[in-house]
């Protein structure tokens, strides 16, 4: 028996309809990740872990919501990034700014983020610090405290 195109077309979104219902709250993909973050500045280390956050998250929403918002920064539309001022109430002053990092577990050390942190994805399980350097030193500084 042979099923007319007008027949066929609603019979498939009706088997769509119900595969769709029949998916289990298990078989969603997660809605929220988990990471961690490391704010330092001049020898003090203060450690944001396992911090809950929605997927799609970005570097710099990611530190918004870990420290509860206290972030000063400024917004700059034409690189699609802010500029952070200061974090915790610890601001920048010129040589030291904040820099972002990102623990890479294979070589077990802090590399810098290799893109603006409002242009970075987290994760699940990365591990990101800002790090208040002084960025007038002639070898590359990275945080001192490790995961």
């Amino acid at each position: 028996m042979r099923l007319s195109v007008r027949l066929a077309l609603p019979l498939l979104l009706l088997a769509a309809a119900l595969a769709v219902g029949a998916c289990s709250p298990d078989d969603e993909p997660a809605q929220s990740i988990s990471a961690s973050l490391l704010v330092e500045q001049r020898g003090e280390a203060r450690w944001f872990r396992d911090v809950e956050v929605p997927k799609g998250t970005d570097g710099y929403e990611f530190l918004e919501l870990a420290t509860d918002g206290e972030v000063e920064s400024d917004w700059y539309p034409e690189y699609r990034s802010h500029f952070v001022n200061a974090i915790l109430g610890t601001p920048s002053e010129s040589p030291y700014f904040w820099l972002t990092f990102i623990w890479n577990e294979t070589s077990a050390a802090w590399e810098p983020l290799p893109i603006g942190a409002d242009l970075f994805s987290v994760k699940e399980g990365h591990v990101l610090a800002w790090a208040l350097l002084d960025t007038s030193a002639s070898a590359q500084q990275t945080p001192a405290t490790l995961p």
